[in-house]
């Protein structure tokens, strides 16, 4: 069976989980990371190097790094559903995958840091350019259902926890309808309700 080394809180783990429920997929968690420790043990640097999870070991394959691994579930077991089989399709699922991770994952991430060591001025920086980033998604969402255009897709599981601690961030934040509208869209799947709205903080 299909192992993945992770737990349920981390926002990387939780695109893993969300991509193994949408493809039905069985896997057996083995707690790690965070408070469960044991990413410093030389047994899983041997699986994954950094330290970090997930980790995937399906069969003799390992791969780490969480939208390596999403691409890896899409490849291996997709088929076409979430993870376009064309290039033009692929192409605009990766954009913006690797978009989230240079550019909008960063952003949410000082933000979040700024706010939790009460430096007001700090969040109100970093705030001003998550935001911006926000509202080219917004744009996005005002003439495409999802992401990679009229289709749920693999990049669409990769940037739900940036977008939904974007509606958790306590400050005034811009009324950007189309962007809620597709964080609703999301929100009647069953993954994004178990492993993203419920998971994560």
């Amino acid at each position: 069976m299909l192992k993945i080394y992770g737990r349920r809180d981390s926002s990387n783990c939780a695109k893993a989980f969300w991509a193994l429920d949408e493809l039905g997929l069985q896997y057996a968690l083995i707690d790690c990371g965070g408070r469960f420790g044991g990413t410093d043990k030389a047994e899983y640097r041997a699986l994954n190097p950094h330290g970090k999870v997930p980790t995937v070991v399906d069969d003799k394959t390992v791969v780490w790094e969480s939208n390596a691994v999403l691409r890896y579930l899409g490849n291996r077991y997709a088929k076409d559903a979430i993870w376009p089989i064309d290039a033009a399709g692929r192409a605009a699922a990766d954009q913006w995958m690797d978009w989230g991770a240079t550019a909008l994952v960063p952003a949410m991430g000082k933000v979040r840091t700024a706010l939790k060591a009460g430096d007001a001025a700090a969040a109100e920086a970093a705030f001003k350019a998550l935001s911006a980033h926000v509202a080219l998604l917004d744009r996005h969402f005002q003439k495409n259902a999802y992401l990679a255009g009229g289709s749920f897709t693999l990049a669409d599981i990769a940037l739900a926890p940036a977008i939904h601690r974007w509606f958790l961030i306590t400050l005034a934040r811009p009324d950007l309808a189309a962007l809620t509208a597709y964080r609703d869209r999301l929100a009647g799947r069953e993954g994004y309700k178990r492993h993203i709205r419920d998971a994560l903080a």
